[in-house]
């Protein structure tokens, strides 16, 4: 058990080393004493003692009550008085400081060392209250911030709810009155329309469970030995099957490896989210390439297009929930992929990245531990 340090400050010497001697014999450690309350403080600095026995009147332009106000202050360091001085004024002034104890001279060991165990326990105690106490108000502005941020969102949900929503019912109002009046050309158009509205509603509300799901807990990352290679080959063909000739997604493998633990779930919707992007966001004609490379202690999964890019303003909010790119014009999107994917990514516990120049395309660069 590490001896407690205790710093002794009194300007008799004959004191002084009795106090030490005490002290020692009691069990504890005295690494230094003062005469000063000049001293003192520039002791308490440099030794961080658990506890200060202050003298009251001290050689020097600063009394005891001074320098342990400073002491008190700056570093936070219980103090106990010692003085032969029991007047009024001294102890109101003892007071202001909030001591953690007061011993009159002459004392004998037995009250020394209760005091001291006394003060070092309320000492501790109080340190545990306030300990508590910024817990509690750090949890309060964490909730508070969450609770912000889910109004934020809510608000941001309804707005992204409205334009599909009105889309559907003048689709619906004009074909109610209307169609008997229309060319069958115009009403293939409006109920095209709000087929396209109900799809966007149905994306929009999977993105939405599916980031609360995520956040909440209920989703779990379950890492397996996967075939990392295999897994990819068959989801850029999948994608290259849907894409049809207007795009070229190419895949590469740096390394010899084959295996990781990772989801295969998570891994699927991570990858199908970040090609999906950059397939969205190319131009016909453009290349799309995903580049498997295997690093000490990572597997890393770069992401590459040819596409719109990303303007500089819009990066720093990227991944966050309903944030999309100012240039994205009318190309649909939730404004939830991102925020999804470095979901997935947190769980594995990796690390998301990107670079991006608007009409030069963007690359994005996923490190998941092996």
């Amino acid at each position: 058990m590490v001896p407690i340090k205790i710093l002794v400050v009194e300007d008799e010497q004959l004191v002084a080393d009795d106090l030490r001697e005490t002290l020692e014999y009691l069990g504890y450690l005295v690494p230094a004493l003062a005469a000063t309350g000049e001293d003192a403080i520039v002791m308490v600095e440099a030794l961080q003692p658990d506890l200060v026995l202050m003298d009251i009147r001290l050689a020097g332009e600063m009394d005891g009550i001074e320098a342990s106000f400073k002491i008190r202050s700056r570093f936070n360091i219980p103090v106990v008085y010692l003085t032969a001085n029991a007047d009024r004024a001294t102890l109101e002034r003892v007071k202001a400081t909030q001591p953690f104890g007061y011993i009159l001279k002459p004392f004998d060991e037995k009250i020394l060392s209760t005091t001291i165990e006394i003060a070092l326990g309320r000492y501790q105690a109080e340190f545990e209250i306030q300990k508590a106490l910024s817990i509690a108000q750090a949890d309060k502005q964490i909730a508070q911030f969450q609770s912000q941020l889910k109004s934020q969102y809510l608000y941001m949900a309804a707005h992204e709810f409205r334009n599909p929503l009105t889309t559907i019912r003048l689709g619906s109002e004009i074909l109610k009155h209307y169609s008997n009046q229309l060319p069958k050309e115009k009403i293939q158009k409006h109920i095209d329309r709000i087929q396209s509205a109900t799809d966007s509603l149905t994306d929009l509300l999977n993105d939405i469970l599916t980031l609360g799901q995520a956040e909440s807990g209920i989703i779990q990352c379950n890492p397996a030995p996967m075939d990392v290679v295999t897994f990819c080959e068959e989801q850029i063909e999948t994608l290259q099957l849907v894409a049809g000739e207007k795009y070229e997604i190419q895949f590469s493998v740096i390394g010899n490896q084959r295996i990781a633990y990772l989801d295969e779930k998570l891994l699927w919707h991570l990858l199908n989210n970040l090609l999906s992007n950059a397939i969205k966001y190319s131009p016909k004609g453009g290349i799309i390439s995903l580049t498997l490379s295997w690093e000490e202690k990572n597997i890393c999964f770069q992401v590459q297009d040819q596409g719109i890019g990303i303007p500089k303003e819009s990066q720093a909010k990227l991944f966050e929930p309903f944030q999309r790119a100012r240039n994205v014009a009318n190309i649909p999107g939730t404004g939830l992929g991102l925020a999804i994917v470095k979901q997935w990514v947190e769980m594995h516990g990796g690390t998301i990245s990107f670079e991006s120049e608007v009409c030069r395309g963007t690359t994005f660069v996923v490190r998941l531990p092996l």
